[in-house]
């Protein structure tokens, strides 16, 4: 479960990423003001390609446990 979640984390981020370097590399632009883009651009990436995953991997899993009152202690009537 671990390596297919991580496996699938990483497809994500490199199709999106491989996607915005194509994007980038036909704007004509300056070597030296490619980083300004490139960092928005890949920490953009990053969040985009992690609210994907959420929304791929589904809503979380919570099991459903019966509360239980606590018998003694301040909320116990003497």
């Amino acid at each position: 479960m671990l390596k297919s979640l991580a496996l699938r984390r990483v497809l994500i981020y490199f199709a999106l990423s491989s996607a915005g370097v194509a994007v980038v590399s036909q704007l004509d632009l300056d070597q030296r003001s490619a980083g300004v883009i490139y960092v928005p651009m890949f920490i953009g990436i990053y969040v985009f390609s992690r609210w994907i995953e959420a929304k791929v991997s589904g809503p979380p899993v919570t099991t459903t446990t019966a509360e239980k009152t606590p018998s003694k202690g301040f909320l116990e009537k003497s």
